[in-house]
């Protein structure tokens, strides 16, 4: 349908943001009935977990390589509802590799035995971790089993934590602060224990099932924007991108709808913003966020950026799908080519919670990370470098400090008609791809409890 003939009165609800909060949102509305209408003000939707095709190679590139967890039940669920469920390989048990600086590489290879045994046990087998760090991990496990309180202070950061826990700077380098880096996008010395040992307890100590990782084997755009739009109209909705919102109309401490950059006015439906933190105050009238303590914690956010690398050889240089990677300034590997089924030999690199590199020069983070691949894989010293692509995401999810978890605020808003989708949210989450689907089917939720 085009912007200019829909008629605004044959919805139910109306989304800003297909991003994956918004389009999870979308879904959810529209499996109970809903008629939603989802305006997306790119020309593309998927937000910031999107993928798009690199010109120079046909290679598909996602702006930031994302991993599923057994654990990610709402992302599941979303994808099943979408019929996309079978673009993600779930591995059969926990497994992962580890590259040191040196050349050496080890495993984590976890047995099916009920949790916490496959992760301890997967522990003692691997050659990853030295007797001491092995009774170290243990130690840990003990105390994050069963559903009891958690040991973490509300101001910790996650290496505080980790210290007081008696594990050991190595451990934590090598080990701990690689998982850390991968869920919460975070330096161990700025992210909140509280979030992280909660990521542990579900991601670790659930169930082996829980601990599964997950790699889409499609680009990300092709695992859920076209399905979940195709869902939507399919019950009666709509989902239209290039439409930028000037503004939400809110009149009396309600939102009576939005008016967009066109001079459209949308009015007489319940609202979710599903856009990220940092662009409220866009489609927010200043008056009102300077009057209402509600968005004054989500605005007072902090970012943390990703780096991705991308890389395309004349040959393979390595044989493992990924790997974490110690002792260097690139974290997580990936081998795209043999994920995705391809023969471009191509490996995307990750650089997660990049404060001290944002602002680096692209080929100085190309120099760095190709200098480490050499220490890491010596079959990448033989390669040659066909072409390279470094994509730099600023605003990538919000920092998860101790001090923003009080910060983030509910899907019901103290506005009439306005909810709020994100992984920014109260989600109980750090900003994940879980977070956003949680978000989203929250929101749905509170909408339709709202009549």
């Amino acid at each position: 349908m085009t912007p200019d003939s829909w008629p605004s009165m044959s919805y139910d609800v109306l989304i800003i943001g297909g991003g994956f909060a918004g389009l999870t949102a979308g879904v959810a509305l529209a499996e109970a009935g809903k008629r939603v209408c989802l305006l997306e003000q790119k020309p593309h939707l998927g937000g910031r977990a999107r993928s798009f095709l690199d010109p120079a190679t046909g290679s598909v590139v996602d702006n930031g390589q994302h991993l599923i967890m057994g654990c990610y039940h709402a992302t599941i669920r979303f994808f099943k509802t979408i019929g996309t469920l079978d673009r993600v390989h779930f591995q059969p048990r926990l497994a992962m590799a580890f590259l040191d600086r040196d050349g050496r590489r080890t495993r984590l290879d976890c047995p099916d035995w009920p949790s916490p045994w496959h992760l301890l046990l997967g522990v003692l087998r691997s050659e990853s971790f030295s007797w001491r760090q092995k009774l170290e991990v243990l130690r840990l496990g003990k105390g994050l089993r069963g559903s009891g309180p958690g040991t973490a202070a509300g101001g910790e950061s996650v290496t505080a934590w980790l210290s007081r826990q008696g594990q050991s700077e190595a451990l934590q380098r090598n080990f701990w602060d690689l998982l850390c880096i991968a869920a919460m996008n975070e330096d161990p010395r700025r992210a909140s224990a509280q979030l992280f040992e909660r990521v542990l307890r579900l991601a670790l100590f659930s169930s082996p099932a829980d601990s599964r990782l997950g790699v889409p084997r499609k680009g990300l755009s092709e695992c859920y924007t076209a399905q979940a739009a195709a869902f939507i109209e399919a019950r009666g909705g709509s989902v239209q991108t290039g439409r930028n919102i000037k503004q939400l109309l809110i009149v009396e401490g309600a939102c009576r709808g939005v008016e967009l950059a066109s001079g459209e006015r949308i009015e007489g439906l319940p609202v979710i913003s599903a856009v990220p933190w940092h662009q409220l105050a866009v489609v927010i009238p200043n008056d009102l966020l300077r009057a209402e303590p509600f968005f004054a914690g989500a605005l007072a956010l902090r970012p943390a950026p990703i780096i991705s690398i991308n890389l395309w050889f004349d040959a393979p240089i390595t044989d493992l799908e990924f790997a974490g990677l110690r002792g260097t300034t690139i974290q997580w590997l990936f081998d795209k080519s043999r994920i995705m089924g391809a023969n471009d030999h191509y490996i995307s690199l990750v650089l997660s919670g990049a404060h001290e590199h944002i602002g680096r020069a692209k080929d100085e983070l190309l120099a760095t990370a190709l200098r480490e691949l050499e220490e890491l894989l010596p079959a990448s010293r033989k390669a040659r470098l066909l072409r390279s692509l470094v994509i730099k995401e600023r605003f990538a999810t919000f920092s998860p400090s101790p001090e923003a978890e009080p910060l983030r605020p509910p899907a019901r808003t103290p506005i009439r008609g306005l909810f709020l989708a994100g992984d920014w949210t109260a989600t109980g989450l750090p900003a994940t791809i879980e977070g956003a689907a949680r978000s989203g089917y929250t929101a749905a939720w509170e909408v339709l409890r709202a009549g």
